[in-house]
């Protein structure tokens, strides 16, 4: 009895042992920020900032920030996000200086950031599909009466889309998704898979996917012409000044 009594509790002992092994976890690998002069630079995924061609980086924010960073002789490490919320957020906490990417510059967005200007300028459009015959749900502003449209999490065009809404005198459901960009959500409305099947996000990500998914629409337009910037922290008004004074070069 003792011998089994003995046995017994070596097995339970090497099943604890197993379990804890099982559940164990390797930590999420951070993306830390370089150091010494490094430049830590937020950059967005999209067709514009960064994308990836074969095993190639191309992009035109990302081109003119290489071309910058070479002129300044600065070393430069680029953070990829999708979702702008997120790379604010990185700005605020020092993990990097600069936000580059898709971002209208607001009047709330001025209140907490100085910007660098790339020279670009856009405006925001309902991404959705035509059906079977071609046609379109939403053929101007005043269909969205009462339609779903998603944006990212903290995005600008959520603003944009309860002002609208605002304007035409009716309700627009705004869901806000906490895990994809723009052009993500612009996929899912080609595939099929994004509730209500409308998206709002600046021209210059819709184009790319209209020429990608050939029965996406764009053309429906719900904003005028927003100017685009990269983020900085007012602190950096200085390092600012350098690198735009590198672009214009």
């Amino acid at each position: 009895m003792a011998l089994y009594v003995i046995l017994l509790a070596v097995t339970c002992g090497i099943m604890i042992s197993l379990k804890q092994c099982s559940t164990r976890r390797l930590p999420e690998r951070e993306d830390a920020a370089a150091l010494g002069d490094t430049l830590n630079v937020a950059i967005e995924v999209s067709p514009v900032s960064v994308t990836i061609q074969g095993d190639t980086l191309t992009g035109t924010y990302y081109d003119m920030i290489n071309r910058a960073c070479r002129t300044l002789g600065r070393p430069v490490k680029f953070h990829p996000f999708t979702r702008l919320s997120d790379a604010l957020e990185w700005l605020r906490t020092g993990r990097c200086r600069m936000v580059v990417g898709d971002i209208a510059v607001t009047a709330d967005l001025k209140e907490k950031y100085i910007f660098i200007d790339p020279g670009m300028v856009d405006r925001l459009v309902l991404v959705q599909e035509r059906d079977s015959a071609g046609n379109l749900r939403v053929q101007s502003q005043m269909d969205l009466a009462g339609a779903t449209v998603w944006v990212p999490k903290g995005s600008e065009s959520s603003v944009r889309i309860r002002n609208l809404a605002h304007e035409i005198g009716d309700t627009i459901i705004v869901k806000e998704d906490p895990e994809y960009g723009p052009e993500e959500l612009g996929m899912l409305v080609a595939l099929g898979e994004l509730p209500g099947g409308l998206t709002v996000v600046s021209r210059s990500v819709a184009e790319p996917l209209t020429r990608r998914y050939s029965d996406l629409d764009a053309s429906v337009e719900v904003s005028l012409n927003q100017y685009r910037g990269w983020a900085m922290m007012p602190k950096d008004s200085l390092l600012l000044d350098s690198i735009t004074a590198a672009l214009k070069k």
